[in-house]
C-alpha cells in the first residue's frame, strides 16, 4: 500500500550498547578516514552502470565542499564507497541486510521500492526532491525533471518522497554496425521487388536504402528491417555468407523473455501497453480467438479496470511476439539456424556472450546481433572484453555497434511510433537511520548526482541513460560512443519514440507489484518463463505458448483483488 510509516531514528547510546555501527558510527568499509572532514557512506550496485560514474560525482562534490564545514572543527565532506561484493548491494540480499546496513546512501536495482518503506528502510527526502536546485546553479526542481508516471508511483498516498529511480534499463537487438556495412547487410530502396534473395540488399555503402520500421527516408533506421519477414531475411542472409545471426546468455535464458516483453510493447504502443500497469482504459487488439491456420479473431474493444484486468493477457501484441520468437527458432529453411550454439547452455553467462559477440568480430563466423540490455558495452568493457581487440587494431571507441529498432509485425504498422519499456527496478534512496548532518548532506549529494552536469556526465560514461529528463552538454554528447548516440537519441522529445516507465499508483499494481513484473506478468505459463526456452526444449509452438497465458493468470487474479477490497 502506498501509506507507509516513517521509521524512527536509533539514539548513539543504543548503538553502543548493542555493539551496532549505525549512522553515527563510523562504519568499516576498507577505506582510510579522513577525520577532518565530515563523512557520508555509498552503497552501490556495481553491475550494469559500473562505478566510474559515482567516482566522478564523488570527485565533484567534494570538491564544490572542500572549504565548507559540516561539522564543528571539520571542514569538507568524504564520501566513502563501499567496499562490498554485487550479492549484497542488490535484490533480496540487500533488502534482507538493509535493517543493520550502515551505508548512508543506496544505488541499487532488483528491489521494489515499496517493499523497502515497508521495513521503514527509507528516509523521507521530500524536501530534497521538490526544493529547487539553485545551490547547484540550475532552475527548477528535481521534481521537474521526472516523468508523470514515476511521479504518481514515487509520490506515497501521503505526498512524501522516500526514493528516485535510478537508470533506464532497456533489453533488446544489439547489432555490429561495422559488420553491418562491411557485408551490406541493409536492405536496399527496392529490395519488395526483388526475387533473389541477395538482390534485397544493397551492394554497396553508397546504394540508397529502404526506409527501417519508423518508414522515413533518410534517419537512422535506414536499410534496417522494417519488419518481421525482413527480419527472418535478414537473418537468412547472414546465414548464407557464414555469419550467425544472434547470441544471448543460455545461462540467464530469462534474456528472451525481456526482449519479447520488449517487443510486446513496441506492438502495442505506449497507451495499449500501458493499460497493463493502470488497469483503466480501452483495450483495442484482445485475442477471441486463434484458428488452426493461424487466422486471429479480435474481441470487442473493452473496457478495462481491475476486475477483469487479466484479460489482457490476451493482447494480440503477445502472440504475434511468440510467432516471431518460434520463427527464429525454427526458420522455413530447416538447415539454417539463427542463434549461436551456445546460446542454450547453461554455462554461458551474460559477460560470456557478451564477450563471444565481440571475439567474433575477428573470427571468421562474426556474430551480428547479441540480445542483451542497453548496459552490455559498459558491463563488456569492465570486464576487460574489449581489450583483447587491441591486438587486433580494434579499439573500443572505434568500433561502431547499434540499438536496433524493432521490426513491425506488419507493413501497416511501419510508421508507428518506437516504444521502449524502462525495466530493471533500479532506485536510489537515502538509510532510514541516517540521520543529523549526514541526513543532510546525502540529501545534498543525491540532488548534485542529478544536476543536468551529472546526468550529462553518467550518460557519458555509461553509454546510458536516467529517467529524467535532461540534454547532454556539448562535450559530453561529443565523447559519447557510437552505441551511446543511440541510446541518448531515445529520449529525444521531438523524435519518433515513446518511453514507458511500468508504474502506476493503481492499489492493484502496488499491492501486487512482484506479479506484474516482466519476468512473471509478460510470458509467464507452468512451464517456464523463458520464451525461447520453453519453445525450444518442448517444441511448443507460439498459438500453443499464446492460449497457456490466461488460464496462467486466470485464478491468481481473484487473489490480486482480494489485496484492494
Amino acid at each position: 500500500m502506498k501509506n507507509m510509516k516513517k521509521a524512527g531514528s536509533v539514539s548513539l547510546a543504543l548503538c553502543l550498547s548493542l555493539g551496532l555501527v549505525l549512522p553515527g558510527c563510523a562504519p568499516d568499509n576498507g577505506f582510510q578516514i579522513n577525520e577532518s572532514m565530515t563523512q557520508i557512506y555509498i552503497s552501490i550496485y556495481t553491475g550494469g552502470v559500473g562505478i566510474e560514474w559515482l567516482n566522478n560525482a564523488i570527485e565533484g562534490f567534494e570538491e564544490k565542499y572542500a572549504n565548507t564545514s559540516f561539522e564543528e572543527g571539520k571542514m569538507g565532506v568524504e564520501v566513502v564507497p563501499a567496499a562490498t561484493d554485487k550479492s549484497s548491494t542488490a535484490g533480496n540480499a540487500l533488502l534482507a541486510g538493509l535493517s543493520g546496513n550502515t551505508n548512508d546512501v543506496f544505488f541499487t536495482e532488483g528491489i521494489y521500492y515499496y517493499d523497502i518503506l515497508a521495513q521503514n528502510g527509507a528516509a523521507e527526502i521530500t524536501d530534497m526532491v521538490t526544493s529547487d536546485l539553485s545551490e547547484f546553479g540550475e532552475e527548477g526542481t528535481l521534481e521537474d525533471k521526472m516523468d508523470d508516471a514515476l511521479i504518481d508511483f514515487y509520490k506515497t498516498a501521503e505526498g512524501k518522497y522516500y526514493a528516485l529511480p535510478f537508470y533506464e534499463g532497456y533489453y533488446g537487438i544489439n547489432y555490429n554496425v561495422d559488420y553491418f556495412e562491411t557485408e551490406n547487410l541493409y536492405f536496399k530502396e527496392d529490395y519488395r521487388s526483388a526475387s533473389d534473395l541477395e538482390d534485397m540488399f544493397v551492394s554497396s555503402p553508397t546504394e540508397t536504402r529502404s526506409s527501417g520500421p519508423d518508414g522515413e527516408p533518410g534517419t537512422m533506421d535506414d536499410g534496417l528491417p522494417a519488419t518481421y519477414e525482413d527480419f527472418y531475411r535478414l537473418c537468412e542472409r547472414i546465414v548464407d555468407i557464414g555469419g550467425i545471426p544472434l547470441i544471448w546468455s543460455g545461462m540467464y535464458p530469462y534474456v528472451t523473455s525481456y526482449v519479447n516483453y520488449q517487443m510486446w510493447a513496441d506492438y502495442e504502443g505506449r497507451d495499449q501497453f500501458y493499460l497493463n500497469f493502470s488497469f483503466d482504459g480501452v483495450a483495442d487488439d484482445l485475442v477471441e480467438s486463434i484458428s488452426d491456420d493461424g487466422t486471429v479473431t479480435l474481441m470487442p474493444p473493452t473496457q478495462i479496470d481491475n476486475e477483469n484486468g487479466v484479460l489482457l493477457q490476451k493482447q494480440r501484441g503477445k502472440y504475434e511476439v511468440l510467432k516471431f520468437m518460434e520463427n527464429l527458432l525454427h526458420p522455413r529453411d530447416e538447415t539454417d539456424q539463427f542463434y549461436h550454439e551456445y546460446s542454450f547452455s547453461p554455462s554461458l553467462s551474460n559477460t560470456d556472450a557478451q564477450a563471444t559477440f565481440l571475439a567474433s568480430i575477428v573470427d571468421s563466423s562474426k556474430i551480428a546481433m547479441l540480445l542483451d540490455g542497453n548496459w552490455w558495452e559498459r558491463e563488456a568493457d569492465s570486464v576487460g572484453a574489449f581489450t583483447g581487440l587491441i591486438n587486433y587494431g580494434y579499439n573500443k571507441e572505434d568500433l561502431r555497434f547499434g540499438f536496433m529498432p524493432f521490426p513491425k509485425a506488419t507493413d501497416e504498422q511501419v510508421g508507428d511510433p518506437r516504444t521502449v519499456v524502462s525495466i530493471n527496478d533500479s532506485i536510489c534512496f537515502i538509510n532510514s537511520r541516517t540521520t543529523g548532518v549526514r541526513l543532510e548532506l546525502s540529501k545534498l549529494f543525491l540532488q548534485y548526482c542529478h544536476t543536468d552536469r551529472m546526468l550529462s556526465e553518467f550518460t557519458k560514461i555509461t553509454s546510458m541513460t536516467k529517467p529524467y529528463f535532461y540534454e547532454l552538454g556539448e562535450e559530453d554528447e561529443a565523447e559519447l560512443t557510437f552505441y551511446g548516440e543511440q541510446i541518448y537519441s531515445l529520449k529525444d522529445p521531438d523524435g519518433n519514440t515513446d518511453i514507458v516507465y511500468p508504474y502506476s499508483d493503481n492499489p492493484l499494481f502496488l499491492n501486487n507489484f512482484a506479479s506484474f513484473h516482466p519476468y512473471e506478468w509478460g510470458f509467464s505459463i507452468p512451464e517456464g518463463r523463458a520464451t525461447a526456452q520453453v519453445m525450444n526444449d518442448t517444441g511448443m509452438t507460439a498459438r500453443e505458448y499464446f492460449l497457456k497465458l490466461y488460464p496462467a493468470y486466470e485464478q491468481k487474479w481473484q487473489t490480486y483483488l482480494s489485496t484492494i477490497d
